[in-house]
């Protein structure tokens, strides 16, 4: 998997939980705040009430000192009651703010009806009043009539402004909080599938189609996984083997040595290969079957997953087949020497004769009064086919490094490399003990390709400026290694160019080891020398 990729999805699962939480956090405090203004409301509706019962109140004491009628009174007594009562319950329910302004609107009421009862009503019942009593006790009404109304307004406005404030407020922070909490889930839904399909593709492949490929290729492979455990046997295994799927697949390889006699020497390596989570490749091994010996060569490949181990996976090819490889591989360079000869003694010829023709005509017509136009269109005509004859020879040198049977490999490739270097803004760097290599010339077109093949990828996939391409003399070996300065970057897989240069190197009986950290990439080539080679020379070159 894309560690990159792997991160994102982490990162947006954590935001969307994050967003959840906050989103949940938000509900939680708009549904309290609905709540609170529910609550408000219904103060708001007693207080309502409250303000009811003592306007009656008020209006049937202003009615009984101006009509001296017992309904009045009756009226007037009902309501003080029913005030107070619901003052003291509305007054238990507020806050500080409002309870020190509804206790002193319930002393402001009780004094009003203390003055009632104890003056006003006893006056009037009395019938002895004289006309400045009645005066006193109209102008007192009023003033406590005036200082309850102002009072109760007082609360009632304040109540109404700040429900207003608390159901405006809600309503905003609803809208801004919910509704970007909301977009911020959207949008991260949106985007997980996508994250989710490009992080798990690979795997996807694998269990969609792995198992298919299995079963087209001619090779036989068992995948074991990282408990020893055979998951899947394709139909060339079980007809290599002679054995069934239902026999092995489920079974530990442990137990197979009681199970299969016959496969101990090919699985146990499986087992091996798990262990030391290395690979195991080109081991030689004979199968006997029906009286027969079956030479076969197998490679034990570990898989990993997230940088653990989740299984090994056995491929095994006949031994025939592996020694008609070769032959393919100087068939294959036979005819791609064949076509560089050809063009170089067709084409090149050809585009020789006409640079040179061209070089002809424009020294003899240089002086001669042609036209300037003419000579600028002869000139241009020159430089492209100088440029034809330049891309030809590249062409030619991909085809097959000629230059290999001229000179040898190290200055083959100092010739592809200065090429490389020009087209790629990319120093590389030859260190070597001797230009003379004591290997074959067919073995000297394999490691030209690997290296070819190695400086290609770099170009392609590392943010490399220079390259080291290390030759090591060690006893009866010779060992190549190809690193870059690109830094560490994604986790490398073993695809199609890096298995093609462990192919050519099994060819030639050498292998290639792949490794990356934090400084690039790096391809190590081990190659045996026929014979030894003298590794002591007295200085090393450096180009």
């Amino acid at each position: 998997m894309n560690k990159n990729l792997l991160k994102a999805m982490i990162a947006i699962m954590l935001l969307f939980v994050l967003a959840s939480v906050l989103l949940f956090h938000y509900l939680l405090k708009t549904s309290q705040q609905i709540h609170d203004i529910e609550l408000n409301n219904t103060k708001y509706s007693h207080l309502n009430d409250l303000s009811s019962c003592i306007s009656e109140m008020m209006d049937h004491a202003q009615d009984y000192i101006l009509y001296s009628d017992q309904h009045y009174l009756d009226e007037f007594q009902k309501y003080s009651s029913l005030a107070l009562q619901k003052e003291l319950e509305l007054n238990d329910s507020l806050n500080s703010f409002y309870k020190q302004n509804m206790t002193e609107l319930i002393e402001l009421n009780k004094s009003y009806i203390s003055f009632m009862e104890k003056e006003a009503i006893p006056l009037i019942q009395a019938k002895s009043y004289t006309q400045e009593d009645l005066k006193y006790i109209h102008l007192r009404n009023r003033e406590f009539t005036q200082e309850i109304e102002k009072k109760l307004n007082m609360i009632t406005v304040t109540t109404s402004r700040n429900m207003d404030d608390s159901i405006k407020n809600t309503i905003l922070q609803m809208n801004e909080r919910i509704l970007l909490a909301l977009f911020i889930l959207l949008m991260l839904l949106l985007l997980m599938p996508w994250l989710f399909y490009t992080l798990f593709k690979p795997i996807l492949v694998q269990r969609l189609y792995l198992s298919r490929l299995s079963e087209q290729i001619q090779s036989a492979s068992i995948f074991m996984d990282r408990k020893g455990v055979v998951r899947h046997i394709n139909r060339a295994a079980q007809e290599l083997f002679d054995i069934l799927p239902e026999s092995v697949l489920q079974k530990n390889v442990q137990e197979f040595p009681s199970l299969f006699p016959k496969l101990q020497g090919i699985t146990q390596p499986l087992l091996h290969a798990r262990v030391r989570e290395e690979s195991f490749l080109g081991q030689q091994v004979s199968l006997n079957r029906d009286g027969r010996t079956i030479e076969m060569v197998i490679d034990y490949i570990p898989l990993f997953l997230f940088n653990r181990l989740s299984g090994v996976m056995l491929v095994a090819n006949l031994a025939h087949r592996q020694k008609e490889k070769p032959l393919l591989l100087d068939t294959l360079e036979k005819e791609r020497k064949r076509i560089s000869i050809e063009i170089h003694d067709w084409i090149g010829r050809y585009m020789s004769t006409i640079i040179h023709s061209l070089d002809y005509i424009l020294r003899l017509n240089k002086n001669s009064g042609l036209k300037p136009e003419l000579l600028d269109s002869l000139m241009n005509l020159r430089s492209h086919c100088q440029n034809a004859a330049i891309e030809m020879r590249g062409i030619m040198n991909d085809i097959h490094p000629y230059l290999i049977d001229k000179v040898g490999l190290i200055s083959a490739l100092e010739s592809y490399i200065a090429t490389f270097e020009e087209l790629n803004n990319i120093k590389v760097y030859i260190f070597y003990q001797d230009r003379a290599l004591r290997i074959k010339k067919k073995d000297q077109i394999i490691i030209y390709r690997i290296i070819q093949e190695s400086l290609t990828n770099i170009a392609k996939h590392a943010k490399a400026s220079e390259v080291d391409i290390v030759f090591t003399v060690d006893k009866d070996q010779l060992k190549i290694e190809v690193v870059d300065n690109g830094g560490a970057g994604e986790e490398f897989a073993v695809g199609n160019g890096l298995w093609g240069m462990k192919e050519r190197a099994h060819l030639i009986g050498g292998n290639v080891v792949f490794a990356s950290n934090d400084s690039g990439f790096s391809v190590m080539l081990t190659v045996p020398i026929p014979g030894g080679q003298d590794d002591e020379k007295n200085q090393d070159h450096v180009d």
